[in-house]
C-alpha cells in the first residue's frame, strides 16, 4: 500500500500560479489591461498576501469578516489583509453600509441587535427587506472585507479548463494521485478560445444556467428572459452549450403548455432533441404538415443514430395520423433461459452468475465495463490523438470533442489502422496497453473493475473480426452505444455467451434491444435470462 501524499500548506497557491501562467502564456492577447495589471500586481505580493487572496477567491461570494478567517499557513493575517487592501485587491472597513454585505455577513441574531426596532419573529430575509435606506453597522474588533474583481477567478478557470465545471480542486486530486492523466500535446496555436467574445459567451451561458437552476417557480416570463439572454457564439463547442440550455428551457415552456414559444425556441437549436420536440408539439397541435416537414428533415439528415431511430418512430406515428396502416415494429426473437433462483440474499445478476458457474461456465459480471474497456484500450492512441482543440490543459481524461458528431471523421485514418490490426488477429497490443497505461484516466477504462483475466478471456474467445465489427458499431455513435450491453459474459471450452439478466417484473430497455439486434446481426451469441424468485 502506497503512503498517503501530504500536501504542502500552501499547495493551493502553487496551483493558482498554474492558472495565471496558463492565462499569460496561452491567452495574453485575450486578457484585458486590467486583468494583466491584476496578475502582475498579484505576483508582487508577499507569500502571506498571495495565500490570503487565493483563499478568498476560492470561497463563495465576495464578502468576508475577519473573525471568520483562520489559516494556519498565513503567519500574519492582519498584515496580509493590509497588504491586499493597499494594492486594492480588497476593500476593508470597520462598518457595514451595504445591504449585500449585511445579507452575506450578519446572522439573524446580529441583525436583531443592530436593528432593535425590527421584529425578532421575522425571518432573516424579511428583516433584510425592512432595512433602512442608510445605516452603518459595526461589530467589536471585526473588519468587513469586500473582495474586488471576484469574478476574475472564473475567467482564469475558464481559460485553463475550457469549461465552467472544474475548479482548483482538480489540481488537488492530481496532487494526491487520485487522478493520473495521459501526456498529450498542448500547443498555443491549438488553444480553445480564439476571441474574447468566445470566453464571454461561455461565462454568460454558465451564469444563465446557474440562474435557471436556482429558479423555484420557473414562470414563462422568467424562462423567456433567460432564453433571450443566451448568446450566440461562432465557437462550435460553446454554441452547443448554449443550444443545450435552450433545449432544456424550451422543454419547460412545452410542459407549461406554451407550445408556440416552445416551437420558436426549439427551432433555434440544432441539437437533439430539438427537432423531435418540434415534431411532437406539432403532433399535439394536429399540425400534420409541419410534423411531416420536421420528420422528413430528421430522416434526411439525422444528427446521430438515436435521432434516426426517433425519426423512424415519428414517421410511423405520422403515417397513422394520416390513416395509413403501418405494421407495428416487432422485437427480435432472442435465446432465453428461465430460472427460479433464491433472490433473498443477493441481487439477481449475482444469483444468475452463481447458477451459470454451477453449469461450468467461467462468468464475469461486467455489464458495460468489458466492451467499453476493450474499446478504450484498443483505441487509446485514437482517444488521445493530437487533434486541434481536443486537449487544452493537462487535466483531461478525454478529448473535448469525444461526443461530437465529427469525432470519428477527424480520426478516420487512425481508427481504420486499429480496426485493420484487429481484423488481422493481432490483439496483443490491447493487453500491452492495459499493462502500460495502468491507472491513467481514460473515459472508457474503469481500472478498478477491469481485470487482466477478463481481458485475456475475452480476447481468447471473441473472434478478432467480430471484435472489430463490435467496435465499428461502437464508433457509429459512441455516446449511444457505450451503454445497454448485457450484464454477464460467460466462457467455457466451447466458446462464449453474453447474457442479459432480468428479475421479476423487469423488461428489456431500448438501449439493450439495440445491442441485442447488433449482436444478432453479427452472429454474436446472446441470451436473456429471466429470473423468478424461488
Amino acid at each position: 500500500m502506497t503512503d498517503p501524499v501530504e500536501l504542502a500548506p500552501d499547495y493551493y497557491l502553487h496551483n493558482f500560479f498554474k492558472l495565471t501562467q496558463h492565462a499569460t502564456e496561452f491567452y495574453s492577447d485575450l486578457l484585458t489591461p486590467d486583468e494583466h495589471h491584476w496578475i502582475e500586481q498579484f505576483h508582487t505580493l508577499n507569500r502571506d498576501a498571495q495565500c490570503l487572496l487565493v483563499r478568498l477567491l476560492s470561497r463563495k461570494g465576495q464578502w468576508f469578516r475577519s473573525d471568520k478567517l483562520n489559516y494556519s499557513e498565513i503567519s500574519d493575517l492582519s498584515a496580509a489583509i493590509h497588504a491586499l487592501a493597499q494594492q486594492r485587491f480588497i476593500s476593508v472597513s470597520s462598518t457595514l453600509t451595504e445591504p449585500e454585505g449585511v445579507s452575506a455577513l450578519l446572522t439573524k441574531p446580529e441583525l436583531c441587535i443592530a436593528f432593535p426596532e425590527l421584529k425578532r419573529t421575522l425571518s432573516k430575509s424579511e428583516l433584510l427587506a425592512q432595512l433602512p435606506n442608510t445605516f452603518a453597522i459595526s461589530l467589536d474588533k471585526i473588519e468587513f472585507i469586500e473582495l474586488q474583481d471576484a469574478a476574475l477567478i472564473h475567467t482564469l478557470l475558464a481559460l485553463f479548463f475550457a469549461n465552467t465545471r472544474q475548479d482548483l480542486s482538480q489540481f488537488v486530486l492530481d496532487d494526491l494521485g487520485v487522478h493520473k492523466f495521459e501526456q498529450y500535446a498542448l500547443r498555443p496555436e491549438s488553444r480553445y478560445f480564439q476571441q474574447r467574445a468566445e470566453l464571454q459567451a461561455l461565462l454568460v451561458i454558465s451564469q444563465l444556467k446557474e440562474q435557471y437552476y436556482s429558479l423555484e417557480d420557473k414562470s414563462k416570463e422568467q424562462l423567456i428572459a433567460i432564453l433571450e439572454a443566451v448568446p450566440h457564439s461562432s465557437h462550435p463547442s460553446i454554441q452547443r452549450k448554449g443550444e443545450a440550455l435552450i433545449n432544456t428551457i424550451a422543454r419547460d415552456l412545452e410542459r407549461l403548455g406554451d407550445y408556440q414559444d416552445a416551437l420558436t425556441w426549439f427551432a433555434k437549436s440544432s441539437l437533439p432533441p430539438a427537432r423531435e420536440r418540434q415534431a411532437r408539439i406539432s403532433d399535439k397541435l394536429d399540425d400534420i404538415e409541419r410534423m411531416a416537414s420536421i420528420v422528413t428533415s430528421i430522416l434526411d439528415t439525422p444528427y446521430n443514430v438515436e435521432e434516426q431511430e426517433i425519426g423512424e418512430k415519428l414517421q410511423a406515428r405520422l403515417l397513422r395520423k394520416q390513416k395509413i396502416k403501418v405494421p407495428r415494429a416487432t422485437k427480435p426473437t432472442v435465446e432465453e433461459d428461465r430460472l427460479c433462483l433464491d433472490l433473498t440474499t443477493q441481487r439477481v445478476e449475482l444469483a444468475a452468475k452463481s447458477y451459470y458457474e454451477s453449469q461450468r461456465w467461467q462468468v464475469f459480471y461486467s455489464e458495460n465495463l468489458l466492451l467499453n474497456g476493450l474499446f478504450g484500450l484498443a483505441f487509446w492512441d485514437v482517444v488521445f490523438a493530437d487533434i486541434d482543440k481536443a486537449f487544452v490543459n493537462r487535466y483531461q481524461h478525454r478529448p473535448l470533442d469525444l461526443y461530437h458528431a465529427d469525432f470519428t471523421q477527424k480520426r478516420a485514418t487512425q481508427i481504420e489502422e486499429v480496426l485493420t490490426q484487429i481484423r488481422s488477429g493481432s490483439c496483443d497490443f490491447i493487453v500491452a496497453t492495459f499493462k502500460q497505461k495502468q491507472g491513467i484516466a481514460n473515459p472508457f477504462v474503469h481500472w478498478k473493475w477491469l481485470s487482466s483475466e477478463l481481458i485475456e478471456q475475452a480476447l481468447k474467445h471473441i473472434p478478432s473480426h467480430t471484435l472489430a465489427e463490435l467496435f465499428t458499431v461502437f464508433l457509429s455513435d459512441i455516446k449511444l452505444f457505450r451503454t445497454g450491453m448485457p450484464d454477464l459474459i460467460l466462457f467455457n471450452e466451447q466458446g462464449y455467451r453474453w447474457v442479459e439478466v432480468k428479475g421479476p417484473g423487469d423488461k428489456l430497455q431500448d438501449n439493450q434491444w439495440r445491442w441485442i439486434r447488433e449482436f444478432q446481426r453479427l452472429e454474436v451469441p446472446v441470451w436473456v435470462c429471466w429470473v423468478e424468485g424461488g
